[in-house]
């Protein structure tokens, strides 16, 4: 018998069609989770992913503008917000860190967001859950 990787579990249409469906419904929700953490904080999408960035360690505000594909000059503008509202400070113009009030905020909101990811990863019928991970990862 001759079964070829395509003709697994994982690949019968049937199957893709549910884990495709599977990852746009939980992309979604994931997506309105951030959302709605971000304006709990009064915090736009790219205010929230920058934070994340500086509380990783970021090196140079270039890397983390083709990171996360925002030009250079938005970039300035979403750390002279950051600052105004108090959630990073900017030492000697060449060290970015958090403030305690930056750190709580964003620990609290990566928490409810990672709870509800974990909420999602339970649903998923674990016969799925391979080729959900797969597409996730792409995403």
């Amino acid at each position: 018998m001759n079964i070829s990787f395509a003709d697994t579990l994982y690949f019968k249409e049937d199957n893709i069609l549910k884990i495709l469906l599977g990852s746009h419904r939980t992309y979604k929700l994931i997506h309105q989770e951030i959302s709605t953490e971000t304006e709990k904080n009064n915090l736009t999408l790219n205010e929230f992913l920058i934070l994340i960035e500086i509380r990783k360690g970021f090196k140079k505000k270039i890397d983390l503008s083709k990171k996360l594909i925002i030009k250079r000059q938005n970039i300035n503008i979403i750390f002279k917000n950051l600052e105004d509202k108090k959630l990073i400070s900017n030492l000697d113009n060449t060290k970015v860190e958090l403030t305690e009030n930056g750190k709580k905020n964003l620990d609290k909101s990566i928490k409810k967001i990672s709870e509800r990811i974990m909420v999602l990863f339970k649903k998923t019928d674990s016969k799925y859950m391979s080729g959900f991970i797969n597409v996730i990862e792409n995403l």
